[in-house]
């Protein structure tokens, strides 16, 4: 009986042991997790912020251009 006793609690200690380091190694995947999402929508937010800069350089340089071609055009009228 008392074998009996000792194998069911080291059973039982055993298992609540592996459950408590189950839980310890998932605590941290789930933290690691969270570092890479948190790392990810910041290169995120970085690449939205320089794409939203190329637009307006191109928006600039779109301007640019066609204030030259009318300087241009308006140059060959006067010829």
């Amino acid at each position: 009986m008392g074998l009996i006793f000792a194998i069911m609690a080291g059973m039982i200690i055993g298992g609540a042991v592996v459950a408590y380091r189950l839980s310890k190694r998932w605590q941290q995947q789930v933290k690691d997790a969270e570092k890479s999402l948190q790392e990810i929508a910041d290169q995120h937010q970085q690449e939205v912020a320089a794409a939203r800069e190329l637009k307006q350089k191109v928006a600039d340089l779109q301007f640019q251009l066609n204030e030259a071609r009318n300087e241009v055009r308006a140059l060959q009228d006067k010829q």
